[in-house]
């Protein structure tokens, strides 16, 4: 099972006119974002202002609130959406117009994106101190990762905490919560990341 664990040291934060952004991981390594060459892009976002989501168009975009609320609309959207901290997440083309508007002061947010077309999936998981989790297998994945809010857990040898906050592998991961933990899981149908 190879795994890849990444360092908080190697996040990426960057603000911008709405807050602010945290590139956790962007896969090929080299890519980048303003080229939009990457196969997959993991990050968490500040959202401090209501405004328009940037265009992504070409990749499909995941959306997974973790703090907050905000009610989002289109004219690509019969209705508008309320996204909220105990939504499921939110899979929709990154090329849509899309306006965010706040209710609440700050927003914060987890975002995956991955080529048009590709499989992808996210949720969050709040775990008891000692609880065990096991990752469901999805059909077409081939990357899964966990992203650790907070706490702290341990998948096998290797341990999650605050300096080491990602761990992406090539198949499901079976984790022990050694404190209350705050995670978000996710899987991806894009070639797992060599070192």
């Amino acid at each position: 099972m190879p795994i890849h664990l990444v360092a908080a040291k190697d996040f990426v934060t960057n603000d911008w006119a709405g807050g602010s952004t945290t590139q956790l991981l962007i896969h090929p390594k080299g890519s980048s974002l303003a080229a939009r060459d990457f196969e997959f892009r993991l990050s968490c976002a500040r959202v401090e202002q209501s405004g328009q989501f940037s265009d992504f168009s070409g990749y499909d975009r995941l959306l997974l609130v973790l703090e907050g609320a905000m009610k989002l609309s289109s004219s690509a959207l019969t209705e508008a959406r309320i996204q909220h901290a105990d939504s499921s997440a939110w899979a929709f083309d990154g090329g849509l117009n899309v306006h965010a508007e706040l209710m609440a002061t700050v927003v914060e947010d987890f975002n995956l994106f991955v080529p048009k077309g590709r499989l992808k999936s996210a949720s969050r998981q709040q775990l008891a101190g000692q609880q065990r989790w096991h990752q469901a297998a999805e059909t077409g994945a081939s990357v899964y990762g966990v992203f650790l809010r907070h706490g702290q857990l341990s998948i096998g040898d290797t341990r999650l905490d605050s300096e080491h906050p990602l761990i992406i592998s090539s198949t499901p991961l079976n984790l022990l919560a050694e404190v209350p933990s705050d995670l978000v899981a996710f899987a991806i149908g894009c070639r797992f990341p060599q070192p």
